[in-house]
């Protein structure tokens, strides 16, 4: 019986080395010194799957930025991965940058409230480190597409909301999960009339997810009738005012309360924000010509020149040959060398 407690030790050494040598790395960790905040900020980085493979050296990546990446990190990064399979990607690969807090009321909230009993208020501050120092690192960095996405939730929501009212050229689309639009007696809300009365938004997407968390309390309290009220005054606003040239989706969720919204959410403002990204991979191989129209009414749509991934056509003449097309395989494998003219994997299969 004595030797119990030793044998147990000794099986969760072997385990944990085991594990420890078999690692499987979501993302790294880095650190970016902020003069705009003046303090040392983390952020987390995903490289998508083909981002370190050497046959696609000029393949770029947009680029998703998401506030309370302690969070939301692995969530967003597993939805990616999954969403931006091999034959039938219903998003790009994207880099994701994970935005990991300091002082969180600070930072996501546009006003200064006193009675909040905290420092608020930061978003000017906040914003411009992300524009002046954090943008232009990772471009620097990594192969970037200039098609960004910032995502946040709740006061990350407030944020996001705050950035495509008042830094609207900043992103490309935007996605408000349960954002805490009651902040300062609606201010965000009461901006409306103005913004949407004046601001050109130059076909920005805006994905809006909204909780229940009102329905899942028997006796809510005042903050969650406030919250609840809060969206329902700024959908009426949008609805009045039909903003100029704003893609705007709105997704209520009856079943989610504000914690558990994070993960439907994000799958489905991943497949707005790309809607029509998706094709049949085996009509594209019996007639690859489909792709090129497709991709460009998914520019169209996104007010932006998207192109298919390397990879991406790369497995579709994969499944040509498979398939015993191999004219159209050559057809996709042009197609390629038209996009990516310097890639010398691309020019060597073709041969």
């Amino acid at each position: 019986m004595k030797k119990r407690p030793f044998l147990l030790a000794l099986f969760i050494v072997i385990l944990t080395s085991s594990f420890g040598q078999n690692k499987i790395e979501i993302g790294e960790k880095k650190q970016l010194f902020s003069k705009v905040l003046n303090e040392e900020r983390e952020y987390w980085v995903y490289l998508p799957e083909h981002y370190t493979d050497n046959n696609f050296p000029d393949q770029n990546y947009p680029v998703i930025y998401l506030l309370d990446a302690e969070k939301h990190f692995h969530t967003a990064t597993g939805i990616i991965k999954h969403l931006a399979n091999e034959y039938y990607p219903q998003m790009p690969e994207c880099i994701v940058i994970g935005i990991k807090n300091t002082n969180r009321s600070r930072d996501l909230t546009p006003t200064n409230v006193p009675e909040f009993n905290t420092h608020t208020g930061g978003y000017d501050k906040f914003v411009s480190f992300i524009e002046q120092e954090l943008i232009p690192e990772i471009s620097k960095k990594y192969r970037t597409l200039n098609y960004k996405i910032l995502i946040g939730h709740s006061f990350g929501g407030l944020f996001t909301m705050s950035a495509l009212y008042k830094s609207t050229s900043l992103f490309n689309s935007y996605v408000a999960i349960d954002p805490s639009l009651w902040w300062d007696e609606e201010w965000l809300v009461r901006q409306s009339d103005s913004v949407f009365k004046h601001k050109n938004f130059k076909h920005r997407k805006l994905f809006l997810a909204g909780a229940n968390s009102h329905g899942m309390h028997k006796n809510p309290g005042k903050q969650l009738e406030a919250h609840s009220k809060a969206q329902k005054d700024f959908l009426n606003k949008t609805h009045a005012h039909h903003p100029k040239k704003l893609r705007f989706h709105n997704k209520f969720y009856k079943n989610e309360d504000h914690g558990s919204v994070i993960l439907p959410s994000l799958a489905d403002a991943f497949k707005y924000i790309f809607s029509g990204i998706r094709l049949n991979a085996n009509e594209v191989v019996k007639n690859p010509g489909i792709i090129e129209k497709n991709y460009s009414k998914l520019s169209e749509n996104l007010n932006f020149e998207f192109i298919p991934q390397s990879f991406y056509i790369n497995n579709l003449a994969d499944l040509a040959i498979k398939t015993g097309q191999e004219e159209n395989a050559r057809k996709l494998h042009e197609l390629n060398i038209k996009n990516y003219p310097n890639n010398t994997f691309l020019k060597k299969q073709f041969k």
